[in-house]
């Protein structure tokens, strides 16, 4: 009695059909074939790689057929202005932009970062004049300190580092005017650290030797200027760094407030020609009563450098913006 209001779980349509088909052979039920789930996506990946290689094609084909005809909009002049050693004809075969080349189809993007994948490159900017006019502007990077390699023999090699730690490779003769290859082989030397993990392009970013960096890059522009030069500056020592100068002096530094401390090393190397001395050695990093050694400065020490002026560093020029 009670099964009548009870739902049955069987499908009355699919039995009708069972039946229909095994009296007569006719009326079977034949079920759907389900497609695989990946065909979808599979269909819609094809049909957007179509469009995207038509689109070049076609992009191509028009760029080439007719932009490139476009005689008002062929690159005439292309204006490098640059401030560091590279040439305006090295600069150019960086850019790799030929002149009659449609300026539509300059991708301003690209060429810049083209420019900046060379070491000694810090900025480009890259401006298009219409309708025939490209002006590329270069700010190099400057080095300021060595940093010595293993020796291989009589051979002594050395990275260079700018004065935000990007490590550049020294000009080779020849490829640079003799000037700047010897300024660079006379930067002073930066002692304590091993290069030999370091690699052109790569910044390192180590906070000792990014102070003693910004020691050295600063240091022209300080009370000292004219008055001696850095040879060395030594950052094994933790939170000071030891400078040797051209005048024999040992002197060590705090790792900041240079400025302040460079002003008391030139009142304390005033005292010493007054005095007929010189600076054996002096350490700044103590502050109120500095420790300090006077030498005679007729009895240099048997190991101090030459003080015969070097050859004039590297410096940027003035403008810093191009």
């Amino acid at each position: 009695m009670f099964r009548l209001f009870q739902n049955s779980s069987r499908n009355r349509r699919r039995d009708a059909g069972f039946r229909l088909f095994a009296e007569t052979g006719e009326g079977a039920v034949v079920p759907r074939t389900r497609r695989p789930w990946w065909f979808k996506p599979l269909l819609s990946m094809a049909l957007l790689a179509t469009l995207w290689f038509g689109g070049n094609l076609l992009w191509q084909t028009a760029r080439d057929r007719w932009l490139n005809q476009i005689d008002a909009l062929a690159l005439r002049q292309l204006i490098v202005t640059r401030d560091g050693v590279l040439t305006e004809e090295e600069i150019r075969r960086l850019a790799g932009v030929q002149p009659g080349r449609n300026v539509l189809t300059i991708d301003l993007y690209v060429l810049r970062q083209r420019l900046l994948r060379h070491p000694r490159i810090e900025e480009a900017t890259v401006r298009l004049e219409f309708p025939d006019t490209l002006r590329i502007g270069i700010r190099e990077r400057v080095p300021v300190a060595r940093v010595l390699l293993p020796s291989a023999g009589d051979v002594q090699g050395y990275f260079l580092l700018d004065d935000t730690g990007h490590v550049l490779i020294p000009f080779e003769r020849g490829h640079a005017p003799p000037e700047i290859v010897e300024a660079e082989a006379a930067l002073p030397l930066l002692n304590g650290m091993a290069a030999v993990t370091f690699s052109a392009g790569q910044t390192v970013m180590d906070p000792r030797v990014l102070s003693a960096l910004k020691l050295i890059a600063g240091f022209d522009a300080s009370a000292m200027a004219g008055v001696t030069e850095l040879l060395s500056v030594d950052i094994a020592s933790p939170g000071v760094l030891v400078v040797l100068s051209n005048q024999g002096a040992r002197v060590t530094l705090a790792g900041e407030d240079f400025d302040r401390q460079l002003r008391e090393w030139r009142a304390v190397h005033e005292q010493a020609l007054v005095r007929g001395h010189a600076i054996g050695t002096l350490d700044l990093s103590v502050r109120g009563n500095a420790p300090l050694k006077w030498i005679e400065a007729s009895a240099a020490p048997a190991s101090a450098p030459d003080p015969t002026p070097r050859t004039v560093r590297p410096k940027r020029k003035p403008t810093r913006h191009v």
